[in-house]
Protein backbone atom coordinates (compact mmCIF):
# COMPACT_ATOMS: atom_id res chain seq x y z
CA UNK A 1 0.00 0.00 0.00
CA UNK A 2 2.96 2.51 0.79
CA UNK A 3 4.55 1.58 -2.39
CA UNK A 4 1.22 2.19 -3.96
CA UNK A 5 0.48 5.47 -2.29
CA UNK A 6 4.61 6.58 -2.97
CA UNK A 7 3.90 5.94 -7.19
CA UNK A 8 0.99 8.51 -7.43
CA UNK A 9 2.01 11.66 -4.64
CA UNK A 10 5.49 13.17 -4.49
CA UNK A 11 4.04 14.47 -1.59
CA UNK A 12 3.52 11.29 0.29
CA UNK A 13 6.86 10.10 -0.61
CA UNK A 14 8.49 13.02 0.79
CA UNK A 15 6.36 12.78 3.99
CA UNK A 16 6.95 8.91 4.62
CA UNK A 17 10.90 9.64 3.84
CA UNK A 18 10.89 11.96 6.87
CA UNK A 19 10.09 8.72 9.40
CA UNK A 20 8.46 11.21 11.60
CA UNK A 21 5.18 10.11 12.08
CA UNK A 22 4.74 8.33 15.86
CA UNK A 23 2.39 5.69 17.06
CA UNK A 24 -0.52 6.86 19.15
CA UNK A 25 -0.11 7.11 23.11
CA UNK A 26 -2.46 5.54 24.83
CA UNK A 27 -4.54 2.14 24.33
CA UNK A 28 -7.10 0.83 27.06
CA UNK A 29 -6.64 -3.17 27.21
CA UNK A 30 -8.72 -5.49 29.17
CA UNK A 31 -6.83 -8.83 30.10
CA UNK A 32 -8.41 -12.39 31.29
CA UNK A 33 -6.52 -13.33 34.67
CA UNK A 34 -6.90 -17.15 35.09
CA UNK A 35 -6.79 -16.18 38.62
CA UNK A 36 -8.35 -12.59 39.59
CA UNK A 37 -10.48 -12.02 36.27
CA UNK A 38 -11.18 -8.93 34.61
CA UNK A 39 -7.78 -6.39 34.51
CA UNK A 40 -8.38 -3.44 32.66
CA UNK A 41 -4.90 -1.29 32.00
CA UNK A 42 -4.31 1.57 29.79
CA UNK A 43 -1.12 0.68 27.94
CA UNK A 44 1.53 3.75 27.34
CA UNK A 45 4.32 3.58 24.30
CA UNK A 46 7.24 5.45 25.14
CA UNK A 47 9.47 5.49 22.45
CA UNK A 48 13.42 6.01 23.12
CA UNK A 49 14.93 8.65 21.46
CA UNK A 50 18.44 7.30 21.10
CA UNK A 51 17.56 3.99 20.24
CA UNK A 52 14.35 3.94 17.57
CA UNK A 53 14.26 0.33 17.98
CA UNK A 54 13.20 0.34 21.39
CA UNK A 55 10.10 1.07 23.05
CA UNK A 56 9.06 1.25 26.59
CA UNK A 57 5.51 -0.04 27.45
CA UNK A 58 3.83 0.78 30.70
CA UNK A 59 0.55 -0.19 31.59
CA UNK A 60 -1.11 1.57 34.08
CA UNK A 61 -3.99 -0.20 36.41
CA UNK A 62 -7.41 1.50 35.37
CA UNK A 63 -10.52 2.01 38.52
CA UNK A 64 -12.55 -0.81 37.09
CA UNK A 65 -12.87 -4.13 38.20
CA UNK A 66 -10.65 -3.04 41.09
CA UNK A 67 -7.38 -3.77 39.33
CA UNK A 68 -5.06 -2.13 41.27
CA UNK A 69 -6.10 -3.94 44.22
CA UNK A 70 -5.58 -7.68 42.33
CA UNK A 71 -2.28 -6.73 40.53
CA UNK A 72 -1.00 -5.69 43.85
CA UNK A 73 -2.23 -9.15 44.96
CA UNK A 74 -0.82 -11.16 42.03
CA UNK A 75 2.70 -9.39 43.02
CA UNK A 76 2.75 -10.55 46.33
CA UNK A 77 4.00 -13.90 48.13
CA UNK A 78 0.40 -15.26 47.91
CA UNK A 79 -0.07 -14.42 44.77
CA UNK A 80 3.17 -15.53 43.29
CA UNK A 81 2.15 -19.02 45.68
CA UNK A 82 -1.15 -19.09 44.08
CA UNK A 83 -0.30 -18.78 40.34
CA UNK A 84 2.26 -21.86 40.63
CA UNK A 85 -0.83 -23.79 40.55
CA UNK A 86 -2.93 -24.67 37.41
CA UNK A 87 -6.80 -23.76 37.75
CA UNK A 88 -9.16 -26.20 37.27
CA UNK A 89 -11.50 -25.13 34.13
Amino acid sequence: MVEEAKAVSDEFTGLWERRDIAPGGQVRKEIEHPLVGALFVESTQLRVPARPDLAIVMHTALPEADTARKLEWLASPEGRRGSMYPVAG
